[in-house]
């Protein structure tokens, strides 16, 4: 359904250095081999269910209302439910040009668990350039995570090279804010009605297939 640039993502050997602990969402940030971009990781905790959250992730024309940034978001294709390819434009400071950004994303769950991974992984030769710079290397992945009281625990990690001359400091200036100001605005955004009217359907192996009720208002 719904990023996987470099093999150390989300490797075991991680250092991870807590930078912001604030209203229940924690950041870290790690140091990438090779590249001058930290990798960031957000982790929250959602009180709602995990069919509402996926729900606000499906809605694609809904990303500039909580990812932060996002000047535009666009559901390019559907293969069935667990992949797809996604637009994103993304507002840089002036004077940096704006960015746009194509994912591929696949969703994988647990049966048992029923913890729901979604790879993102950029394409950027998936359709033509625009007036924007083209994100070329963007990577991670969203994990969600049901917990015994009924909330679900979030867990966003992503590395970006942003490319056009774009100083570091100014990146890495950025990379706090975005998972933060994100993960803050999903907590929000998935309370809509329409996102918790949303309900999952689950095949005969007990993993997520499809959508019995996506929720009145949602752009599928």
């Amino acid at each position: 359904m719904f990023l996987f640039s470099i093999v150390t993502i989300g490797s075991a050997k991680a250092q991870w250095e807590l930078v912001k602990d604030e209203d229940g969402i924690k950041v870290f940030l790690e140091t990438i081999p090779g590249s001058k971009i930290k990798e960031f990781k957000g982790v929250t905790n959602i009180n709602s269910s995990l069919d509402s959250i996926l729900a606000v992730l499906y809605d694609a024309d809904a990303c500039p209302e909580w990812v932060h940034n996002c000047k535009q978001g666009t559901r390019l294709r559907d293969i069935g439910f667990y992949e797809a390819y996604l637009y994103q434009v993304i507002n840089f400071p002036f004077p940096l040009k704006d960015r746009d950004l194509i994912l591929h994303t696949l969703m994988t769950q647990d049966p048992k668990s029923k913890e729901i991974t979604i790879k993102l992984n950029s394409v950027p030769d998936y359709i033509s350039e625009t007036n924007n710079v083209r994100i070329k290397t963007s990577a991670g992945y969203y994990l969600f995570k049901p917990l015994h009281d009924g909330s679900v625990e979030v867990t966003w990690l992503h590395h970006t090279e942003p490319g056009g001359g774009v100083p570091t400091w100014i990146v890495n200036s950025l990379i706090v804010a975005t998972p933060f100001e994100t993960l803050k605005y999903l907590k929000k955004i998935v309370q809509e009605q329409k996102y918790q009217k949303a309900k999952l359907k689950y095949s005969s192996e007990g993993i997520a297939d499809g959508w019995e009720d996506m929720g009145s208002g949602v752009n599928k």
